[in-house]
């Protein structure tokens, strides 16, 4: 995209904050460019549309300077996996990115034909959405803006975190489409109020939470220590709510299996609510770990998941028997 351009080019970079006029026209230009590419995929049959975003974004997302990101963090997280595996799967983390652009344009026949809801019968909220709310996480995996239609369909009030995007005309464009996911929609804020007060009016809360968060916690994931957002589990506990941990999966035949896990909780529920949140994080990020090491080239990572200068742990010495030293302090 235009935007991208600008990135990488320092001379264009300096002339934009000179004048901001500028930066409107790269703006502009932005958001032409996807409205086009949305135009084209809302021509093309839902599963049509996700093949021809897949094949695009294949090819140009690894060219990006965000795609040093992803190797990065899929190096992290595969140590065992080749250089060649690892920009085998980098491509295709790329493809699941385009297929999500593209779904942008099918998102109305995509919620309402095409989901198929696994719910774990343990969760209360759906067996009485008025009277018991949850916190949903999830991880940038799949298709995650499903999960919100899936939510919904299953009459819980809930309101979607998002992450607004620095372009307001691509922000809007995509605020247009994600009317069909019938929620309300909240931009990211650094405090807890704004989820609070939803909380408050009685309606669950939907977040992603796999991102490195500057402000968070260190819980470990694929063993190392990743900054985590604490705000989900404490919600949780604070409201009384339940945290549910839900998945959006691919199917071979262009619908997508949205999976709703069995509340998480904390392994000492006398402990101090700082204590049972990082153990309720704990087991969220490992629940993120299985669905990755699962399907890698579903998990969308452009940003810097883990501290500059992390190393992966390193197996056991199968020779020795020996445990070889890691930077995971919980040895695990």
């Amino acid at each position: 995209m235009a935007r991208i351009l600008v990135g990488k080019n320092k001379t264009l970079r300096g002339l934009t904050a000179r004048w901001p006029w500028l930066n409107e026209f790269f703006w502009r230009i932005e958001a032409g460019l996807f409205a086009a590419f949305l135009w084209v995929c809302a021509r093309l049959s839902p599963t049509g549309a996700s093949a021809f975003g897949r094949r695009l974004m294949s090819w140009a997302g690894p060219h990006q300077s965000k795609h040093k990101h992803v190797i990065r963090n899929l190096s992290l997280a595969f140590p065992d996996k080749s250089r060649e595996e690892i920009a085998d799967i980098g491509a295709d983390v790329w493809g699941n990115m385009g297929a999500i652009f593209a779904e942008y344009a099918q998102l109305e026949a995509i919620c309402a034909e095409r989901l198929e809801i696994v719910v774990d019968p343990s969760i209360r909220t759906f067996k009485n959405p008025g009277a018991q709310q949850a916190v949903f996480v999830s991880a940038h995996f799949g298709n995650w803006e499903l999960l919100a239609a899936a939510i919904s369909r299953r009459q819980v009030p809930i309101t979607a975190v998002f992450t607004p995007i620095q372009n307001p005309r691509l922000d809007a464009l995509l605020a247009r489409q994600r009317q069909h996911l019938g929620c309300h929609l909240l931009p990211r804020d650094e405090s807890m109020r704004p989820l609070i007060r939803e909380l408050a009016q009685g309606r669950s809360i939907g977040l992603v939470m796999d991102q490195r968060v500057d402000s968070g916690h260190p819980v470990a994931m694929f063993g190392i220590d990743k900054q985590t957002t604490l705000i989900p589990a404490r919600l949780a506990l604070r409201f009384g709510a339940e945290l549910v941990a839900c998945r959006s999966d691919r199917l071979a035949d262009g619908r997508f299996r949205i999976t709703f896990y069995a509340p998480v909780s904390a392994d000492d529920p006398t402990a101090d609510e700082l204590t049972q949140a990082v153990q309720m994080s704990t087991k969220v990020n490992g629940m993120f770990e299985q669905w990755i090491r699962e399907a890698p080239a579903d998990w969308f990572c452009t940003n810097r998941r883990w501290p500059k200068g992390a190393v992966a742990p390193r197996a056991p010495d199968s020779d020795s028997g020996n445990l070889q030293t890691s930077n995971d302090p919980n040895g695990s």
